[in-house]
């Protein structure tokens, strides 16, 4: 099994010869042992990265900053593309962080049908933004770099 570079799984089935019969893509969470991942990432790596991203002072420092976070976690970690259940599954995320910075629908709901939203927040060199969008593309391009520098800790030895 590999992490595939869309962000999900993708398992090689081998036939006689070490040759690859099949290819089989995972592009939704999937659940190994008792524990699910997205896009490599459990839950609970996701929440540690969240909460260094929300609160006064941090990246996420308003409601609808959480569009950032909505446009990052569904191509990087296959979070719902529904900003409704995208919310639902933060509000699951046993997050520890400020009152006042939760995210909730109303407050993302709009800014997730911005055009920039439907293109790969992990390849940022390449999305065309309207002259119109580009203060809220600059904000969400910023915590889409921290989320993903946060999310990248992860992966390093703890010493």
């Amino acid at each position: 099994m590999n992490n595939d570079s869309n962000g999900g799984f993708t398992i090689n089935v081998n036939s006689p010869g070490n040759l690859i019969a099949q290819t089989i893509n995972f592009n939704a969470p999937v659940t190994f042992g008792g524990k699910t991942e997205h896009g490599g990432f459990s839950d609970q790596q996701i929440a540690r990265a969240l909460e260094a991203c929300v609160g006064r002072e941090r990246v996420i420092n308003t409601k609808w900053k959480w569009a950032g976070a909505y446009w990052y976690l569904r191509w990087a970690c296959n979070y719902p593309v529904d900003v409704q259940k995208f919310c639902t599954k933060i509000q699951s995320l046993e997050l520890t962080i400020p009152g006042g910075y939760e995210c909730s629908y109303e407050s993302i709901r709009k800014l997730a049908t911005l055009s920039f939203m439907d293109c790969d927040a992990r390849k940022l060199d390449e999305v065309k933004v309207s002259r119109s969008d580009q203060d809220t593309f600059a904000q969400c391009r910023e915590i889409v770099l921290k989320l993903a520098e946060e999310l990248g800790k992860s992966y390093l030895p703890k010493v």
